[in-house]
C-alpha cells in the first residue's frame, strides 16, 4: 500500500471520528438533564416524558433521579400525563325523542366540540383532528334503561380520517341498539 492511500484511510477515520463525536456533543446538547445518562436504564422513559411534556425536571438542567416526589409534583405529573395520553372523550346521550346527541366531552388535541350523526345501533362521531392513529374505546352508559345486554364496538372508517363509527348491539335479541355510551380516544 503507498503512502498515499494510509494517508487517505487515516484521514477518513479521522474525519468519522470528528463527525461521530459532533453529532453526539449535539444530541447531549439538546438532552436538558445533565444527571440522566443513555447507559442509566430509566433513560429512554424519562427521555419519552420529557418529549411529551410529561415531566419537567427539578431545575433546568438537572432531572434529580433519586428525590422524593411531592403530592403536589405528582398531581401536576398526572394531569400532564393524562393530557398527552388522552387525545378526547365524548358521551353520546339520546334526547326526548331517541335521538343522539353530544352531551359531555373534552378535547386535548384542537379544543373542537364533536359531532354526532346517524342512530338507530350505527353512529359516525367526527372528532376535527385526525384519528386513524388513535386507539378508540366505548363503553355503553350503565344509567341507560335498555343497556342490560348492549355492548358496543368502535371502527375507523377510512373515508373520514376524523371519524369513528359506533356500533351498538342487544346481544340478547340481536339487533341493532339505540342506547347512550362514551368513547375516549388515547394517544396524541
Amino acid at each position: 500500500m503507498n503512502k498515499r492511500k494510509i494517508f487517505l484511510i487515516i484521514a477518513a477515520f479521522i474525519l468519522t471520528s470528528i463527525i461521530t463525536s459532533l453529532g453526539t456533543v449535539a444530541v447531549l446538547a439538546a438532552w436538558p438533564f445533565g444527571d440522566v445518562n443513555p447507559g442509566d436504564w430509566f433513560y429512554n422513559d424519562v427521555y419519552w416524558l420529557s418529549s411529551n411534556g410529561i415531566t419537567q425536571g427539578c431545575t433546568s438542567s438537572q432531572y434529580c433521579p433519586n428525590n422524593y416526589v411531592t403530592r403536589a409534583e405528582m398531581a401536576a405529573f398526572l394531569h400532564r400525563e393524562a393530557g398527552a395520553l388522552v387525545a378526547a372523550g365524548v358521551h353520546i346521550q339520546r334526547d326526548g325523542s331517541n335521538n343522539p346527541f353530544v352531551g359531555d366531552w373534552f378535547n386535548n388535541v384542537n379544543g373542537v366540540a364533536p359531532t354526532v350523526t346517524g342512530g338507530g345501533g350505527v353512529y359516525y362521531i367526527d372528532f376535527g383532528f385526525i384519528v386513524t392513529n388513535r386507539f378508540p374505546t366505548c363503553t355503553i352508559d350503565l344509567f341507560w334503561p335498555e343497556t342490560r345486554d348492549v355492548t358496543c364496538s368502535v371502527y375507523n372508517p377510512q373515508a373520514n380520517p376524523t371519524q369513528i363509527e359506533v356500533v351498538t348491539w342487544d346481544n340478547f335479541t340481536t339487533y341493532y341498539a339505540s342506547t347512550e355510551f362514551w368513547v375516549m380516544l388515547y394517544g396524541q
